[in-house]
């Protein structure tokens, strides 16, 4: 497969803006989707397909495949190429099917977006190809450098596990970076927030100042939060773990935090 010979005829030039670096290695390709273990009659979503590298063994493996194309020029050609239906839209602005397992190599400028909205349905497992340190994010523990938000958006909702590294040579462009495949396996949230949207937010708020004391970050966005700040310092005093910091603290003792804001600004 000469992809750089396929897109030139395609009057494509990958985009640096859409993060589009089209995977050319197909051992990763094959390996990427035993590893999903596709049963029969399962339901398969597949995110920025490229030049359809994985689409072509997805499609021996299940009846039931979506795929999710933002770029006309490749939908049409993997169309014409697998004579399948491909789904020409932004996957942040789709609604998305229902699907047991999703398989992609996923367009890097995206990461974050479309693994929250992915996280939205209740799904089997993902196998998902990542920028390398982004995966580093999704896996990370509390306590270390790469925890942050996404680790524990992502964490809350689902296992999450790199299974394997990918040099940057198996793409096309190379990429400046490594890559990892993240397995995601899907579960209920234990503990439970009491609004995940409140949740979202707290974290949002909380994670833009990892390092400061739960305290502090709160009084100092206390107009994110609807509060002025007495009321906010008033309200920070009685959560728990009121002076650890954000980044030391693991999923249970965050949603904790959350629960009790809630419980002290209800009303």
């Amino acid at each position: 497969m000469n992809i750089g010979e396929d897109l030139r005829a395609l009057g494509i030039r990958p985009s640096k803006r859409l993060g589009q670096h089209f995977l050319k290695d197909t051992g990763i390709a094959d390996w990427m989707v035993e590893r999903a273990d596709i049963a029969p009659g399962e339901r398969i979503l597949e995110i920025g397909p490229g030049l359809g590298i994985l689409t072509e063994r997805l499609i021996r493996k299940t009846t039931s495949l979506t795929t999710i194309e933002k770029d006309p020029a490749l939908a049409k050609h993997i169309e014409s190429k697998l004579s399948i239906e491909v789904i020409n839209a932004d996957v942040l602005k789709a609604e998305l099917p229902e699907f047991d397992k999703v398989v992609s190599n996923l367009p890097y400028q995206i990461s974050s977006e479309v693994t929250l909205k992915l996280l939205e349905h209740g799904f089997k497992k993902g196998l998902l190809m990542y920028q390398k340190e982004f995966a580093d994010h999704l896996v990370a523990e509390a306590g270390t450098r790469p925890y942050s938000r996404i680790s524990v958006m992502c964490q809350y909702r689902a296992d999450c596990t790199i299974v394997r590294n990918v040099s940057k040579g198996s793409f096309h462009p190379v990429p400046k970076v490594d890559s990892a495949i993240v397995e995601l396996v899907p579960r209920p949230p234990y503990p439970a927030a009491r609004s995940e949207e409140e949740f979202s937010r707290l974290m949002t708020i909380l994670f833009s100042h990892k390092n400061r004391k739960v305290r502090n970050c709160l009084v100092s966005e206390h107009r994110r939060l609807g509060l002025d700040k007495k009321a906010a310092r008033a309200t920070a005093d009685n959560l728990p773990y009121a002076d650890e910091r954000p980044v030391k603290l693991g999923i249970k003792d965050l949603v904790a935090i959350t629960n009790s804001f809630i419980e002290h600004t209800d009303g």
